[in-house]
């Protein structure tokens, strides 16, 4: 590093605090369409901001061959070293249980906070449009998305989860996905295809792990049950394990969150 150095700075961003949550926004170059920019709001947005934001960008910049609008990113983190936000993951993007676990259970106490304070500051700096905002979440931020189209929230058209912990909980929310009926509203399902057991694993611990998640089976069960009830649909990308497949999932969520409509 010299002194001539300079720090790297994504165009056409800003960030703020709200709370215990750090919020980071980019807008594109292009005007917004009549209606408002359509949002994809992005939980673990530390990870995920940057991706999102190049993804959104790459893809809208020939609309023509992706479909892609002009659209803005949305990234919500936890603030505090990495123990400070695995504790807030735990408690916020976690439903609420019959038999409460102690320090989970935020779930809906966090889309309150993002229903009456974020999205409307949000509205208060960008044309918006309320009607086109996805909410994309990872792994245990995978389960968020899913307890609010459950639970009916009107706060998002649409949801990605992406490898979402649905052993979580005793798996309640596939047993939640059993009984779900309502106003249909479009959900992405991804997986990673190594995130199901490896037989030729070396590592025991891991392949246990993952024989008790049933990651890709789970999220494959979930697909099936609710394409009754709306529209779904179901990605598996072949060779990438769960942290791999966030670049992938991303770049699938872009065109689902921000072209024409799901």
């Amino acid at each position: 590093m010299t002194a001539s150095d300079a720090a790297v700075v994504i165009p056409r961003s800003r960030a703020w605090q709200e709370g215990t949550l750090s919020v980071m926004l980019a807008w594109p170059e292009q005007p917004p369409p009549p209606s408002g920019y359509p949002v994809l709001c992005l939980l673990d947005g530390h990870a995920l901001f940057g991706t999102a934001t190049e993804a959104a960008r790459l893809q809208a910049g020939r609309p023509g061959a992706t479909g892609v609008q002009p659209g803005v990113i949305l990234a919500l983190g936890h603030r505090g070293d990495r123990a400070t936000q695995i504790a807030g993951r735990r408690r916020d993007y976690t439903p609420p249980l019959r038999d409460p676990v102690a320090d989970t259970g935020g779930a809906d106490a966090f889309l309150h906070l993002v229903g009456t304070a974020i999205l409307p500051r949000l509205a208060r700096c960008l044309p918006i449009d309320p009607a086109r905002v996805t909410l994309f979440g990872h792994s245990l931020g995978g389960l968020l998305p899913l307890h609010a189209l459950f639970s009916g929230s009107l706060l998002f058209r649409a949801y990605v989860a992406a490898s979402p912990s649905l052993w979580w909980g005793d798996r309640v929310l596939l047993h939640r996905a059993q009984r779900f009926a309502a106003a249909p509203r479009p959900l992405l399902l991804t997986v990673g295809g190594n995130e199901r057991p490896d037989p030729a694993s070396t590592e025991p611990v891991r392949l246990a792990r993952q024989r008790e998640a049933r990651m890709v089976e789970g999220v494959h069960e979930l697909a099936a049950c609710l394409s009754r009830s709306l529209p779904v649909a179901c990605v598996e990308f072949p060779g990438e394990n769960h942290g791999s497949v966030l670049p992938a999932a991303i770049s699938r969520a872009v065109p689902f969150a921000l072209g024409a409509g799901p």
